[in-house]
């Protein structure tokens, strides 16, 4: 797989809510669930089952991270590409519980800082969690997670204190998953002067009591919490943006979310033997002596270290395999 900077072509914003990465805390019964399943082609990964109540809809549980691992294997499907499109996480607190679980036991410890960084489990639960998620990601699928709030204290430079509404997900995760996101909202009840009870979506904070952001620019700050509302006010920030840009060419009414492909080891070695093969049998033994058998092991050596040889990489070399690949490629072009 060659990168060509010259083929690149202008990214287009989606108006397809489905297509992108959301992020909603809140309480328990606000209607984090049913909005999530809402989205197009949605798979819930249920980690607690907050869905009995949510006709028809697509819920798998999960109970262990080895659970979790099965399913981003199966999601890797062609099949499974075709029935989903959204995959939500409900709740991405459970989920990092159980990647933590893991990682603790395959290290043989009982906690993840046991071992200190002898172990170092903390960064390779994160290395874990992360790489989970981005996977899911790369392969075309549209994040949802949901998690539940709570009120924080924090500490300003000068010493006075304020306090902020954010999720219950630990920071480290937290951070993570903020990281990928392009909605990050609170849902909350209000009651207006009426006395009725209705659930909104902060999606912005102008005094920062409340943890929320979101990519785009022009979004209302505070909306109704459910399906039609956020997709409108996606919209409307797109229709200011596309106004304020003047390049109508670049939104589109399309599915924005794109597969990342893999590198596959048994691919990209079957295509090295086929390159070595070919240059064995189109030169002379004298040439391959003094010409290409010394290219070739100066290429493996540059990506593998010295004295190793491409046949010995495993497949967790695959990227460094691929490079050896390209590089051979040029020179017989």
């Amino acid at each position: 797989m060659a990168i060509n900077l010259l083929s690149i072509e202008p990214h287009k914003v989606s108006r397809d809510l489905s297509t992108y990465i959301t992020y909603i805390y809140g309480a328990a019964g606000t209607g984090k669930t049913t909005l999530a399943s809402q989205m197009d082609h949605a798979l819930l990964l249920a980690f607690e089952k907050g869905y009995n109540a949510i006709p028809g809809i697509m819920a798998q549980d999960v109970s262990t991270w080895g659970e979790m691992k099965q399913i981003v294997r199966e999601l890797k499907k062609p099949e499974v590409k075709e029935a989903y499109r959204c995959i939500v996480v409900d709740t991405v607190d459970i989920a990092a519980a159980l990647c933590e679980k893991y990682i603790c036991g395959q290290l043989g410890i009982e906690n993840i800082g046991d071992g200190g960084w002898s172990v170092n489990g903390w960064a390779k639960v994160k290395k874990e969690f992360e790489e989970t998620f981005r996977t899911i990601s790369q392969l075309g699928y549209s994040l949802f997670f949901i998690s539940h709030a709570k009120d924080k204290t924090f500490k300003r430079q000068d010493g006075s204190e304020y306090n902020q509404t954010v999720t219950s997900l630990s920071t480290a995760y937290d951070e993570i998953i903020k990281n990928m996101v392009d909605i990050f909202g609170y849902a909350h009840s209000v009651v207006d002067a009426n006395g009725n009870s209705k659930v909104m979506l902060t999606l912005r904070s102008a005094d920062n009591s409340v943890d929320a952001k979101s990519r785009f620019k022009y979004i209302e700050p505070e909306i109704e919490f459910n399906y039609q509302s956020l997709e409108k006010a996606i919209n409307d920030a797109i229709d200011k943006e596309e106004k304020a840009s003047g390049k109508a060419d670049l939104f589109t009414n399309e599915r924005g979310v794109k597969e990342i492909k893999e590198l596959d080891f048994d691919e990209v070695k079957n295509k090295f033997d086929t390159i070595v093969t070919n240059i064995i049998n189109t030169h002379s033994e004298e040439e391959m002596k003094t010409v290409w058998s010394p290219k070739i092991v100066q290429i493996t050596e540059k990506y593998l270290g010295k004295g190793k040889l491409a046949s010995q990489c495993t497949r967790e070399q695959v990227e460094q395999l691929n490079l050896i690949v390209l590089e051979i490629e040029e020179l017989i072009k």
